[in-house]
């Protein structure tokens, strides 16, 4: 399943799911996008995980818009798009650029969700 979650007025993420189990949103590094976890996203599910896997913004099938590029604003989307998906507990995976945003969103919101693999 994929869908546009809008993270902010006027800006559109791409996010995509795959399987069902133990929520794993997946963030992609620099200057790649959602399809680097191509392999472990058609693997993982097989063992137990739903993959979400998502386009920063500026990256792949995601609006991009001229601001809202600091750590901070990526932390926040992928906030808002763990809220319009409704995850309790799932776990963060970053790779490269993505990796810092998954640490600044775990310092920002590590209360709400966030549990080890």
């Amino acid at each position: 399943m994929s869908e546009m979650i809008e993270v902010e007025r006027g800006v559109k993420l791409f996010v995509t799911e795959n399987g069902t189990g133990k929520p794993l949103v997946m963030v992609h590094g620099w200057p790649v996008h959602h399809a680097m976890y191509e392999y472990q996203s058609s693997w993982l599910p097989a063992h137990g995980f739903r993959c979400i896997l998502l386009d920063l913004r500026g990256f792949g099938h995601s609006d991009k818009p001229w601001s809202g590029y600091s750590y901070d604003r990526l932390a926040e989307d992928i906030h808002v798009i763990v809220q319009k998906l409704r995850l309790d507990r799932f776990t963060l995976l970053g790779f490269s650029m993505g990796g810092a945003v998954a640490i600044r969103y775990a310092s920002r919101y590590g209360g709400h969700g966030l549990e080890r693999l």
